[in-house]
């Protein structure tokens, strides 16, 4: 499929879009995370799900552009793993395999934040009109500890996504090492910043739920050089793609 100089080309072009949308998405994480502590509001539901009732047409639009942006990310990695398998082969099908699953892990995700969540909530408000007060308290209640379990499984598809990425990147950049240029070292350095990633979260967690206070600063810190990180690495991946694909047959 990407055997080809112009559909390696696009695929390039795909990582190069995924480069700035990934920068992006850093830079929003970490403003919402510097002003608003993400563990005290998950426990305000009741509000929250007034909130996705109210906004639905935001939240259906962040989930399609969430399921979009994996999609277009699944194509990029395929095709980078599709090239470095001619240098070697375990390495990268290792790395286009992992990278996949998380990706899928990301769709998967999308589809319950942008679908299933709004649905969620306009039950909840549709349960303050039931006849039956005793009924819509009741409906209210399941519809609350369904909304904590979405709130899990978006969590769940957040590391899934994580700690699948994190070894195929290191193994895409065992795959091209040897190359020239910092794409290699690159992909192995997104792979540490995602394991570093994960005391810090465990961290901010604790202080928050237990400690009662939020080090906004270090969240903001932390989700900057994540998403920074992955995108300087998809750039450097797509910059590497573009090369070896204009040495393809058109």
């Amino acid at each position: 499929m990407f055997d080809r100089q112009r559909t390696a080309l696009r695929a390039a072009g795909v990582g190069y879009l995924l480069s700035g949308f990934l920068l992006a998405l850093g830079l929003g994480w970490a403003a919402a995370v510097l002003r608003e502590d993400p563990y005290r509001r998950a426990q305000e539901l009741d509000r929250f799900l007034g909130l996705r009732a109210g906004q639905m047409g935001t939240v259906v639009l962040v989930g399609v552009l969430v399921f979009g942006a994996a999609l277009a990310g699944l194509i990029f990695a395929l095709a980078v793993a599709a090239r470095a398998r001619r240098l070697h082969p375990t390495s990268a099908t290792l790395g286009g395999i992992l990278l996949g699953a998380g990706l899928l892990a990301v769709m998967a995700t999308s589809v319950w934040v942008g679908l299933v969540t709004p649905v969620a909530a306009l039950q909840y408000q549709a349960s303050h009109d039931l006849p039956d007060p005793q009924a819509g308290e009741t409906r209210r209640q399941t519809l609350l500890v369904e909304a904590q379990l979405g709130e899990h499984v978006v969590l769940l598809g957040h590391w899934c996504f994580l700690g699948l990425a994190a070894p195929g990147l290191y193994f895409l950049g065992r795959a091209l090492r040897g190359e020239r240029g910092w794409t290699p070292d690159i992909l192995k350095l997104a792979a540490a910043v995602i394991v570093l990633h994960l005391p810090v979260t465990l961290y901010l967690a604790r202080e928050s739920l237990l400690g009662g206070r939020w080090v906004g600063w270090l969240a903001a810190l932390d989700q900057l050089l994540l998403w920074s990180v992955l995108a300087v690495a998809c750039y450097f991946a797509a910059r590497w793609l573009r090369r070896v694909g204009r040495a393809l047959p058109p």
